[in-house]
């Protein structure tokens, strides 16, 4: 990349702490998987209700179930980590009271006037203000600003879950074989990415064969015993998370050869690759679905395009901003974007293709490339 390339933001925690000391917030308290991950490195499969208590100063207290303690202690860059209940599963059914108790007694929150919260954990944040002197205050506001710009450490774990999504892509592309079923293609795309991953992850997919393509995702069809004939498209949209963040993809394979859906394919390809390039800040997602929009209904006489033309992803795989009419907001740099446009022929087939792209003065720049150099981040 050029000169124009963006310089980094200030991390996450120091826009966090900017944030408290405009608001004279005296510390923050954020409640569930999510907020926790995003503010101190976090995340188990099948985890605990968690919290994290972030100070004025920055300095951080994580609470977890009790058993979970010491691996929070190796894996989360807190600085101090509690371990709330007892040792066990499933005996205490409330164990949120637990951690409201164990979060309330954290020295630097038991004294403070003005405390932000936010929770994902329901009812929780009603709880924890009960459960202390200070004036809570909302932060959920600001934590979804701060989420919208992504640290280096989080286009780290966003690329090795869609390096993920790749790898069972490629894997969905070498066994779309005539007689190969759609639910056994989805099997194979997530056996391939989790033993890869070496843990469990969250693995979601639309595959789609035949003429089922043109019904474009689940719920509308979802992956079962048809199989594969020649010539056959098939629309693989997988979506997967490790360690807390999800990566995105879609793809469109063949089953044997189709010049139709491969012309089709090549050009959704360009479509792509022209949206890539609008990718900067102050532009909208509004106005680059317009733009897809007006590109694909001109290239597919009688083809539509139905969904969205992208997302943001990180913790979640569809958050803000949107490629959708509506959302005006414009883009800074930093922001990660899925672009995936698509068209679809009633009763005939569909295609669609999405990569995952970094917003930067120069357009967007593809996850895999800004991980190997292109942003400076090595």
């Amino acid at each position: 990349m050029t000169s124009t390339t963006p310089s980094r933001p200030p991390h996450r925690l120091e826009r966090l702490r900017d944030w408290m000391d405009d608001e004279q917030i005296d510390c923050a308290v954020v409640l569930g998987a999510d907020n926790v991950n995003h503010l101190c490195g976090y995340w188990r499969y099948y985890g605990g209700p968690s919290a994290l208590v972030v100070g004025r100063d920055g300095e951080r207290t994580l609470a977890v179930m009790l058993d979970e303690g010491s691996t929070a202690r190796e894996l989360s860059s807190a600085d101090e980590v509690l371990g709330y209940g007892e040792r066990g599963f499933g005996i205490n059914l409330d164990p949120v009271a637990d951690l409201i108790t164990t979060v309330a007694s954290v020295p630097v929150l038991a004294r403070a006037q003005r405390v932000a919260v936010a929770s994902e954990l329901s009812g929780a944040d009603a709880r924890l203000a009960a459960a202390i002197s200070g004036k809570p205050v909302d932060a959920t506001g600001a934590l979804h600003r701060i989420r919208l710009i992504k640290d280096w450490d989080e286009l780290e774990k966003i690329a090795a879950s869609y390096e993920l999504c790749w790898l069972a892509q490629n894997v969905v592309a070498q066994s779309s074989a005539v007689g190969t079923s759609e639910i056994e293609l989805f099997t194979a795309a997530q056996a391939a990415a989790q033993i890869a991953a070496g843990e469990p992850i969250e693995f979601l997919c639309d595959l789609l064969s035949g003429p089922n393509t043109a019904k474009v995702c689940c719920p509308i069809h979802v992956a079962g015993t048809r199989a594969l004939r020649p010539g056959d498209p098939v629309v693989a949209d997988i979506v997967v998370r490790s360690h807390g963040y999800w990566g995105d993809t879609a793809e469109t394979h063949v089953a044997g050869a189709n010049a139709e859906a491969e012309e089709v394919r090549s050009e959704l390809l360009g479509i792509l690759e022209q949206a890539r390039r609008e990718l900067v800040p102050g532009a909208t997602g509004s106005e680059v679905f317009a733009n897809m929009h007006a590109r694909i209904t001109a290239a597919f006489p009688g083809g539509e395009f139905p969904h969205h033309g992208g997302h943001a992803l990180g913790l979640t795989p569809f958050e803000d901003p949107h490629l959708i009419p509506s959302d005006t907001a414009p883009f800074e740099p930093w922001m990660v974007l899925a672009v995936e446009p698509g068209v679809y022929f009633h009763e005939r087939f569909g295609a669609r293709v999405e990569n995952v792209f970094v917003v930067t003065p120069e357009g967007g720049v593809e996850l895999r490339a800004a991980m190997s150099g292109a942003l400076h981040g090595g």
